[in-house]
This record gives C-alpha cells, sequence and structure tokens, in this order.
C-alpha cells in the first residue's frame, strides 16, 4: 500500500510545510496519516497532500486552525466569511508592506550617513542603528509627519545625522590620537557639536518633547568609550571657563 504513498518527509519537502507542523497537525487531528509503515512511521497518500493543500490555503487569508477543521467539513464556504477573511489579510499585507518601506527607508538613511568614510566605529555605528530603533518605537507618529525632523526621509534630518556622525568620528579620532581637550581642535569641534544640539532643538515641536519625557526606557545606548567621555567632560569644562 505504500508504493504510491509519501512520507512525512517527502510531503514536507513537497510542500513547504515542516515536518513539525505536520506532527502537529495529526496530533490535533488535522491532518491524520493514511497510514504507517513499520517504526509508526507516517506515510501520507495523495488525498491527504490535497488536504494539506487546502489547509495551507485556508490558513494563508487568516483562518485559524481551528476554524479550517470545520470549514473543511463543509462543502461549501459563506462569501461574507471568505470576503471578511481575505480584507483582513489585505490589511495584514499592507501594514507589512508599509513596515517593509519604512526600513528600507531607514537603511537607506543609515548608508548615506556612513559614507565616505573607509572605517567606521563600530560602538557610534550600533548607536546609530539603536537610536533609530528608539524612534521608531517611541516617536512613530512624529515620524510620519512630513516635516519632522524624526521623518527620515527629511533632508534636514539627514543633513543633521551626517553632521553628528562627523562630529563624533573625529572627536574620537582625536581621542585615538592623544589630542589635548584643551586644544584649539578639541574646542572646535566639541563648539560645532553644542551647536548641533541646539539646531536640532531648534527643529523639534514643543509636542515631541513633551512626549519624549514620558518615555519608560530611554534610549542608553552610548556611542563614547569611557575614555572619549572623560575627553568630552574635560573638552566642555575647558570650554565652560572660557566663556565665564
Amino acid at each position: 500500500m505504500s508504493g504510491n504513498m509519501l512520507t512525512i518527509g517527502q510531503l514536507a519537502k513537497r510542500t513547504g510545510v515542516s515536518i513539525r507542523t505536520l506532527r502537529y497537525y495529526d496530533k490535533i487531528g488535522l491532518l491524520i496519516p493514511t497510514d504507517y509503515k513499520e517504526g509508526g512511521h507516517r506515510l501520507y497518500s495523495y488525498d491527504d497532500l490535497i488536504l494539506l493543500q487546502q489547509i495551507q490555503s485556508l490558513k494563508f487569508i487568516g483562518f485559524s486552525l481551528k476554524d479550517i477543521a470545520g470549514l473543511l467539513e463543509s462543502y461549501y464556504l459563506n462569501e461574507q466569511q471568505l470576503t471578511n477573511s481575505i480584507a483582513f489579510k489585505k490589511r495584514e499585507l499592507i501594514a507589512e508592506q508599509e513596515r517593509i518601506r519604512e526600513t528600507i527607508e531607514q537603511l537607506n538613511h543609515m548608508e548615506t550617513i556612513i559614507t565616505g568614510y573607509g572605517e567606521i566605529d563600530v560602538k557610534l555605528f550600533c548607536f546609530i542603528i539603536h537610536s533609530i530603533m528608539f524612534e521608531e518605537e517611541n516617536l512613530n507618529e512624529y515620524s510620519q509627519a512630513k516635516g519632522s525632523i524624526h521623518n527620515f526621509r527629511n533632508e534636514d534630518r539627514v543633513n543633521l545625522d551626517k553632521e553628528y556622525f562627523s562630529v563624533f568620528m573625529k572627536l574620537k579620532k582625536l581621542v585615538a590620537n592623544e589630542t589635548n581637550p584643551e586644544s584649539n581642535e578639541a574646542l572646535k569641534y566639541i563648539k560645532h557639536l553644542v551647536a548641533l544640539h541646539n539646531q536640532t532643538l531648534s527643529k523639534i515641536e514643543t509636542a515631541e518633547i513633551k512626549s519624549t519625557d514620558q518615555f519608560e526606557q530611554p534610549n542608553i545606548l552610548n556611542p563614547f568609550t569611557e575614555k572619549e567621555m572623560t575627553f568630552l567632560k574635560s573638552a566642555f569644562a575647558y570650554m565652560s571657563k572660557l566663556q565665564e
């Protein structure tokens, strides 16, 4: 009888359904093998294959396994029920399409920022990725606004992030070269960093600033090492002393 039958491995390969899933379907009685060979190995018939394809089809448009079990016992399906399921699946796919589009925009944004440096500081790059993820999770309503600084398609946002990245990379290089934090070169980049910070604040709506105060989990990832932070503190302290 097993001559024209498929083993569970063959059925899995033919349909793209995992062996684990097929075993689960057997366990819940949704797709029971037609026969077994020695050792209890499952064997599936052509009818089982057709039934599995029907299960896959109904699952694709959003029906639960419990619903599918009931639907497969009927010759006909309710049109309204199918229409509702198709509409739900379409909304689900459109939402996924939007998430993919946003992710591509963010990747393009990252690529634009890091282009032209040859070697990128790992800690700084991870900071950029984490910051983008943080904004995606916490500032989504603002990132959708065309003129918002949180919109990664906004030219001002791209330019700001490129400047930040450039200044951070240069400050890191100063530390690596053992530059004096009270040097003119260090002072130049610290002043640039302060100017960028003020420029950023001027582009953020008051409502957005208020919303950031409500975050329960702030973006704590830091782009600087302890040595770099010590350098920055010394440089800021020296700049403040000069401004007194």
